[in-house]
């Protein structure tokens, strides 16, 4: 409970939802890149696995970068980077009609997403430095995202076609958007 109560803390609910978001683009993409190379061009099962491949290795290469990269920019700066790079990433699967646009989706999306889940979880905990154990067990509940996100894709995908999964992504990616504006600015 003690953890739950920090929902009524404005900036700790925005951080807790950023986390959801960040987990339903994550979980998302995983899911349904390789179903759009399948659906658009006809790729076997087997095939349209490197959609999913391509954003891990982007991921991770952006996770190691990370580090590098916040130690010499602001916080702000590169989640505002990181989430434009998802921005682009999710055009490139709503309208990517060649493997290479829809790979480069994928690819764009793990390099942005790839650090804001550090970002959002150190943004939380310095709002409340007295609190940091229960802060720290709401951004993992946070983790719920990678259900929910998938759960609404998969109605969204019945109703509308791949295209409505990625649209649901899209809306996580635009609350990531708004999450910019939020977040406090450090020197760099």
């Amino acid at each position: 409970m003690e953890c739950i109560r920090l929902l009524g803390k404005p900036f700790i609910a925005i951080c807790f939802i950023g986390i959801m978001c960040h987990v339903g683009v994550d979980v998302g993409t995983n899911t349904f890149a390789p179903q759009i190379l399948i659906e658009r061009l006809g790729m076997k099962v087997e095939d349209a696995v490197i959609a999913t491949q391509i954003y891990f290795y982007f991921r991770t290469g952006g996770c190691l970068l990370g580090s590098w990269i916040l130690a010499r920019m602001s916080a702000k700066k590169f989640f505002l980077f990181s989430v434009f790079c998802m921005i682009l990433g999710i055009l490139a699967l709503f309208i990517g009609q060649s493997e290479l646009v829809i790979l480069a989706g994928a690819a764009l999306i793990g390099f942005g997403n790839s650090n804001i889940f550090s970002i959002v979880f150190a943004q939380a905990l310095n709002a409340c430095p007295t609190e940091k154990n229960e802060v720290s067990g709401l951004m993992i509940m946070g983790l719920i995202g990678g259900t929910v996100f998938p759960f609404c894709m998969g109605l969204a995908q019945n109703s509308f076609g791949i295209i409505g999964a990625v649209a649901v992504m899209a809306v996580g990616v635009l609350y990531l958007c708004f999450y910019t504006t939020k977040i406090k600015s450090q020197q760099k």
